[in-house]
């Protein structure tokens, strides 16, 4: 019974990202404590907890950099929309992109458009969860 309790408190006790079994696990709680900007190691290697989409918008902050930033994400998009995954929202910070481009905001314009294409691509990887468990839905 003693030892029950002391690895019990010790479960307890030991942090999530030593817990984390996958990589996207680990991430996730990495991000969720720290923020973007903070480095982690998992199984020996370091890894960021920058979305991909943010990295993307660390360029020179030009009208060419922005729109073709804004391109990727609307592209993106019409990939989420064509599998019934749009987020309503997207479209709003696809527009709110293309003003502030038009405004000359450029470095507003990549963050608006970088946050258009992660929702894009959460999306995305929601019609490809949705996809591979259906039978979840199906009422028992």
């Amino acid at each position: 019974m003693k030892k029950t309790l002391l690895l019990s408190a010790a479960i307890l006790l030991t942090p999530t990202w030593v817990m984390a079994e996958t990589l996207q696990e680990a991430f996730e709680t990495h991000r969720a404590m720290y923020g973007k900007d903070h480095t982690f190691t998992w199984q020996g290697k370091e890894y960021s907890t920058n979305h991909p989409e943010e990295l993307e918008a660390r360029v020179e902050p030009t009208q060419g950099n922005a729109t073709a930033l804004l391109e990727l994400a609307k592209a993106e998009n019409k990939k989420a929309a064509s599998a019934g995954y749009e987020w309503k929202l997207t479209r709003g910070l696809l527009k709110n992109a293309e003003a502030a481009i038009k405004e000359g905001e450029y470095q507003r314009a990549l963050n608006l458009a970088a946050q258009a294409k992660y929702h894009a691509r959460i999306g995305i990887e929601q019609h490809a969860y949705a996809e591979k468990n259906w039978q979840l839905s199906v009422p028992q």
